[in-house]
């Protein structure tokens, strides 16, 4: 039986057998794979023993004391307050910046904040048209450009809308709405005089309320009698439901199909009889003849004209409009590390502060402030006070036309802020820093790039530890021919395989 195998390996029934070739394969993927987690781990095992050897090492160099440094003047000794109100107001910056840490060089300076604001004040000259009362019209005078009037003080940055009438400029004109007869068509009639009924829809019938348009209602004498108070809860019922059945009614007439659930019909609960009110279910309309007439015009299909109130002119004069808008400039003067964000939001110290009453000139400066500030801010009081031009658009009611208008500065207000602050140069655990302190005294604030963390030595002990586990153990070196006494060398197991009783012993050769 085993030559027969042997010469046809391909059994009757065409069920494939295992080839030799692939389970050597195999054996030897098996082999490779457990090769590379054995070396793996041996790896790993390094790793890990070296970081576990040099552990107490980095832990004695993250923990080595840091003395206490002390202040040799008065300057020192207030930038090392600083430094600790510092480290006290934010967690993230080691503890006591200022009593450890080794003050290099300080050096004190200022910057300057310039706000100039600017209240803009835009003209537009708009026509008006009112009806005529006969009053006399004032002397005539020129028509001037709208910045040439003299017209009320305004008196604070932030100014409301107002309009100003200009005298002399009144003008009496026929009414171009009723064609100067001072009367116009009726707007509620449309000019008919009469308008369709809104009870009967011109029909001159509508329906009768006591049957709801039945034509009949129940025999109330083949009721039987009821008790006193019975019959009164009955009549409180039957006009609760009688509201809310005409509700219903005037829901359904308005063209929304809604059942009346209250309403039900009469004939279901007896004997009924002809309605005594109407006919078929309706009654005449008090129209008459389905009209009713024009409460506006009483009939006439025409009222006195709105524009000219029937006197058939209108008085046209001019006014100026007068809108404010406040513009606020800033700008930030002097060499600084500090970002602009920040020192917008110091206080400082306000050194200058007026309205701009008079022409400024570049080279007389105020007491106290220095000429390239003052400088600056008469370029930039001059460039927010120069006239813009812009376009007004019609607006709806009385702004008939658009016009090109232009925005004056009518108020200025200017306010020089001196922001002193401290660069300080340390070194702290070994690393050089840079910190500032800005502001006023008593109102500090402090800004950095980089800053010793309060967390420094845990961080410097957990990324030592980090790399040594990312750097990739040493290679060991292979062992020589003929080891010496005592060295032991490691002993590759090859891997256990279970024998193939049906492997055949030629195949080993």
């Amino acid at each position: 039986m085993g030559d027969e195998w042997k010469e046809n390996p391909q059994p009757a029934n065409g069920a494939d057998q295992p080839n030799q070739d692939d389970v050597g394969d195999i054996d030897k993927r098996l082999e490779e794979i457990k090769r590379t987690v054995v070396q793996g781990a041996n790896e790993a095992q390094q790793r890990i023993r070296r970081v576990v050897d040099r552990a107490s090492e980095y832990w004695q160099k993250t923990q080595t004391p840091i003395t206490p440094q002390q202040a040799s003047s008065e300057e020192e000794q207030r930038i090392r307050q600083l430094a600790n109100m510092w480290s006290n107001e934010n967690w993230r910056i080691a503890r006591e910046l200022g009593t450890y840490m080794n003050l290099v060089s300080w050096s004190v300076d200022e910057v300057w904040e310039i706000t100039v604001q600017t209240r803009l004040e835009t003209r537009t000259m708009e026509t008006v048209t009112e009806p005529y009362t006969g009053k006399p019209l004032a002397k005539p005078q020129p028509l001037l450009p709208v910045w040439d009037y003299e017209l009320p003080p305004v008196t604070g940055l932030k100014a409301p809308p107002s309009r100003t009438r200009l005298e002399g400029l009144d003008e009496v004109v026929a009414c171009t709405n009723c064609n100067g007869t001072g009367r116009a068509l009726c707007t509620t009639c449309a000019g008919r005089g009469w308008y369709v009924c809104p009870e009967c829809k011109g029909r001159t019938k509508k329906r009768c309320n006591t049957c709801r348009g039945r034509g009949y209602v129940a025999d109330w004498v083949q009721t039987e009698k009821k008790p006193f108070f019975k019959k009164q809860a009955d009549n409180i019922a039957s006009s609760m439901s009688e509201r809310v059945s005409d509700v219903f009614d005037g829901i359904r007439q308005q063209g929304v199909p809604i059942p009346n659930p209250v309403d039900t019909d009469p004939a279901n609960k007896g004997k009924t009889v002809p309605c005594p009110d109407c006919v078929n279910g309706e009654v005449d309309c008090s129209c008459g003849n389905g009209k009713r007439i024009c409460e506006t015009c009483q009939g006439a299909k025409s009222t006195f004209c709105p524009n000219c109130g029937g006197t058939g002119r209108v008085v046209r004069h001019r006014d100026i409009a007068r809108h404010f808008d406040m513009h606020v400039q800033t700008k930030i003067v002097g060499e600084s590390a500090i970002p602009e964000r920040y020192l917008v939001s110091a206080g400082g110290e306000l050194i200058y502060n007026a309205e701009v009453n008079e022409p400024l000139y570049l080279n007389v400066a105020p007491n106290g402030v220095p000429m390239d500030v003052w400088r600056a801010t008469v370029e930039l009081a001059e460039a927010e006070s120069t006239p813009s031009e812009t376009k007004a658009t019609a607006a709806a009611g009385n702004r008939a036309t658009a016009s090109q208008t232009e925005s004056r500065a009518t108020l200025q207000v200017l306010e020089l802020v001196r922001i002193p602050y401290t660069k300080v140069n340390y070194r702290y655990g070994n690393q050089d820093y840079t910190f500032y302190a800005y502001d006023g005294m008593g109102q500090e604030k402090f800004y950095a790039d980089r800053y010793p963390a309060r967390w420094d030595r845990i961080e410097r002990l957990v990324r030592a530890i980090s790399n040594d586990l990312m750097t990739p153990a040493q290679q060991e070196p292979a062992p020589p021919s003929n080891p010496t006494p005592g060295y032991r060398v490691r002993i590759e197991v090859p891997p256990d395989t279970p024998p193939q009783d049906d492997e055949d012993p030629m195949d080993k050769r």
